[in-house]
């Protein structure tokens, strides 16, 4: 297929999303790709700091966040904080949320090594509703109207869309979430011009973090055959086969598509998700 190009612009609608969590988020999606067994998600997510709270969780699927504009605080000994990269394998606990005051970040979630089944919002919202007419939510949990014992809200919706008991990863793969500090890894030489950093290679699947910066009227290609590829503008600017792409911006490959990311910027930064290798 053609690669999916999307532009994030600042002056884009914020809707309110994920109900089944907490109040006081909102979203400008970047792209969603509802494939059974292959869904991947990527949104701009806005916590309010005052109604937003979530409690300690885990899930079916990875998460990956990346700081962009103030705190959030996920339990007691970690921030998510600017020019930062979150990875929430699937199966790990982390949180409570909490913000210390407004926060942007960018959110992708998609299949892990397990396979269990990613669920898009949309779907998990239409879910959400259905349940409401049978039980509360209410700080990230469900409660049955028929006295059943409370479940974790995501869980809740997304058995609801699936028919299926959600089976988690225990024990995990990874005990804690990982965090990656972008500015605290070297910029490497690659092909043109351009630069790369290698943030992280996680598990049996594969699954990679990288970083990209990109001079003005360089192009760093990206092809990864057989694999899902994501991009993210974090900042500068950047043209992809036509397209002038902001910050905040994204790109989705298929398997067989190559990306070609050329500078329009002093020095543009391209945050580069290689999903796992599902077979």
């Amino acid at each position: 297929m053609a690669v999916l190009i999307k532009e994030i612009r600042p002056d884009a609608e914020w809707v309110v999303n994920s109900p089944h969590r907490s109040r006081g988020i909102t979203v400008q999606n970047v792209f969603q790709r509802d494939v059974e067994n292959r869904s991947v998600e990527f949104n701009i997510t806005a916590f309010n700091g005052d109604e937003f709270w979530s409690p300690a969780h885990r899930h079916n699927f990875d998460q990956i966040r990346i700081g962009l504009d103030g705190v959030m605080k996920y339990g007691t000994r970690s921030r998510l904080m600017p020019r930062t990269v979150a990875y929430y394998p699937e199966g790990t606990w982390y949180g409570p949320m909490a913000c210390d005051g407004p926060s942007v970040s960018a959110i992708m979630q998609f299949d892990g090594a397990s396979h269990g089944g990613y669920v898009t919002l949309a779907r998990m919202d239409e879910a959400t509703e259905v349940l409401r007419r049978k039980g509360k939510f209410e700080k990230g949990f469900y409660y049955p109207d028929d006295g059943s014992p409370k479940i974790d809200g995501y869980q809740a919706s997304w058995e609801h869309v699936t028919g299926r008991k959600m089976i988690y990863v225990d024990p995990p793969r990874f005990v804690d979430a990982i965090y990656m500090n972008i500015d605290s890894f070297e910029w490497l030489p690659a092909d043109g011009g351009t630069m790369r950093k290698t943030l992280g290679r996680f598990g049996e699947r594969d699954f990679t973090i990288e970083a990209l910066q990109v001079p003005k009227g360089a192009t760093a290609i990206v092809d990864k055959p057989g694999r899902l590829v994501v991009g993210f503008v974090l900042t500068g600017e950047v043209a992809v086969q036509g397209a002038v792409l902001p910050k905040w911006s994204g790109t989705f490959a298929e398997e067989a598509d190559v990306v070609g990311f050329t500078g329009r910027d002093e020095a543009s930064e391209i945050l580069i998700f290689t999903l796992p290798d599902l077979g």
